[in-house]
């Protein structure tokens, strides 16, 4: 959930960053000031005994821990599947050239903004070794091959790449350096808590903990005590997760993957508003949710275990949602001729694998510096987040996540995302889901703004939430019920469809403009 952008809010969120990053230095700080105002008494007193154990300890847990761990994380190479055949590398490339519009504002802002002067064909060879062949440069036996892209791009382009190698320096997700931050202890114990408190809130309402196996639990910090207590066994030795067994004849399961952060504590209301006969499997990322633990397998054995938990509870015909992060699965699940001929529709909730090729989401996770609030709290709580950071750089394929409009159009499929998405391209991605194309006008941007009333949960639609950011429609009061309300819908086993969607009397209201959150 991202913040506004009022005085308040940007203050809270700095509070919190500061808190939690660098409390080692504060305890310090306070035993000088201590030590200078009082001396020996009044850093002899239990409350100033008690800040200085913590700031000890602080500063041995930065030195001793996240130093070497941050090492560690640079240290590890990239992991990638099996390369592709010339053939569907041609095939993809063909696909994103074809919907990229501006092809001058693409290669710019996949080059970190440089002027076009100081782009030359050596910086987007580099560039496509990356995309296309999983590599570093230089240019190889594939020379030829990258010849060929170059030339129908400077074709699309209209003008002629200026030969060699410029200073322009390119976004490679999975070879650039992974750019951390600290985190003290107090934040992992807050961390646990929150998910202690999850836990016990999801299960008192009817869920049931499916746990990895035992000798788990010191591969995972903070320790989830859970882990040695389970009652039930994940399928999978990577993925627990939590399930409410499905008891409605009138309804279709729910299959419900989360986005980064810290899990499923945000979800929480999302998840206790859907009607308690309707079944739910929640399956837990762990890599991304503010986790030391162990890296993320690769997509394709990620999706093989996906598989196993969906067999072992026998789901079928189910509706796969997915929330930021969790939208990058939404091609796993379709290309999987297991997992696609039991999903019946897809709900993608503030979607990055929309238009993936293009260099919003890459630039915006690694390269923008952030200045509002919601950007701040964004390169503090997920882009610098050690495993996420990771995750996304090291353990991530950007064409096994992408998802395009055809992949889309196999079953009933709802696109919900924020006009004010500061992650992606909102507009282009509202404007590819509704026409196909990356151009729009103002008259789409209204029209966008009636989705809303007008949804009807049939074929490819978008739900235009104005005014909200990324992270804030399934998290705010206000519209969480109309989004519950569209996935019951999508739950419903009927043969009548009817031509509007009003499950009460206030959806069809206007929106207001973002609103202020907590975090």
């Amino acid at each position: 959930m991202l913040v506004g952008q009022s005085t308040l809010e940007c203050a809270l969120i700095k509070t919190i960053i500061y808190l939690f990053s660098y409390l080692g230095l504060i305890c310090l700080l306070y035993f000088y000031l201590a030590l200078s105002v009082g001396g020996v008494r009044a850093i002899s007193h239990p409350v100033s005994i008690l800040i200085e154990c913590v700031g000890v300890i602080e500063i041995l847990w930065y030195l001793l821990w996240f130093l070497p761990y941050k090492h560690r994380l640079q240290k590890q190479p990239a992991v990638f599947p099996p390369q592709l055949s010339r053939d569907h590398r041609r095939e993809l490339f063909q696909r994103s050239l074809l919907i990229t519009t501006d092809i001058e504002l693409f290669a710019r802002k996949w080059m970190c903004g440089a002027h076009m002067d100081d782009i030359r064909r050596e910086n987007i060879k580099e560039w496509l070794l990356w995309a296309l062949f999983n590599r570093e440069g230089p240019p190889g036996d594939d020379n030829e091959e990258l010849e060929e892209y170059m030339d129908e791009i400077e074709e699309k382009m209209g003008w002629e790449i200026k030969p060699g190698k410029g200073p322009a320096q390119s976004v490679r997700l999975n070879f650039d350096r992974i750019k951390v931050t600290h985190r003290s202890l107090l934040y992992y114990a807050f961390l646990g808590t929150t998910d202690f408190i999850t836990s016990m809130i999801l299960m008192i309402s009817g869920f049931r903990f499916y746990s990895q196996p035992r000798s788990a639990f010191f591969k995972s910090f903070p320790f989830r005590f859970m882990t040695l207590l389970y009652t039930y066994k994940s399928a999978s030795p990577d993925l627990s997760y939590f399930y409410r067994p499905h008891k409605s004849s009138k309804h279709r399961p729910i299959v419900f993957i989360h986005g980064v952060g810290i899990g499923l504590a945000p979800y929480i209301p999302a998840l206790l508003k859907i009607p308690k006969d309707i079944g739910i499997l929640a399956i837990e990322i762990m890599q991304v949710s503010s986790r030391i633990t162990t890296p993320l397998p690769l997509a394709i054995d990620l999706i093989r275990e996906i598989g196993d938990i969906v067999s072992q509870q026998n789901l079928d015909n189910f509706v796969f949602i997915g929330d930021s992060y969790g939208t990058f699965f939404t091609s796993l699940f379709l290309q999987s001729p297991f997992l696609a001929s039991k999903t019946h529709s897809v709900m993608m909730i503030d979607p990055v694998s929309v238009l993936l090729h293009l260099p919003d989401v890459a630039f915006n996770f690694t390269r923008r510096k952030p200045v509002e609030p919601n950007e701040l709290e964004l390169y503090w709580a997920v882009q610098t987040e050690p495993g996420i950071a990771f995750t996304l750089g090291r353990r991530f394929c950007w064409r096994d996540h992408v998802v395009w409009r055809e992949d889309l159009l196999s079953r009933s499929t709802t696109i919900i995302m924020g006009g004010d998405d500061c992650i992606v391209n909102a507009e282009a991605i509202a404007s590819y889901i509704t026409n196909g194309s990356l151009e729009w006008t103002w008259e789409d941007r209204e029209s966008w703004k009636k989705s809303l009333r007008e949804w009807k949960g049939e074929g490819l639609e978008l739900v235009w939430l104005e005014g909200y950011d990324h992270g804030q429609g399934i998290m705010s009061p206000r519209m969480l019920p109309k989004i519950v309300g569209m996935i019951e819908r999508y739950c419903e086993i009927t043969n009548e469809r009817r031509n509007s969607f009003e499950p009460d009397s206030k959806f069809g209201e206007g929106m207001s403009n973002r609103e202020g959150l907590d975090i």
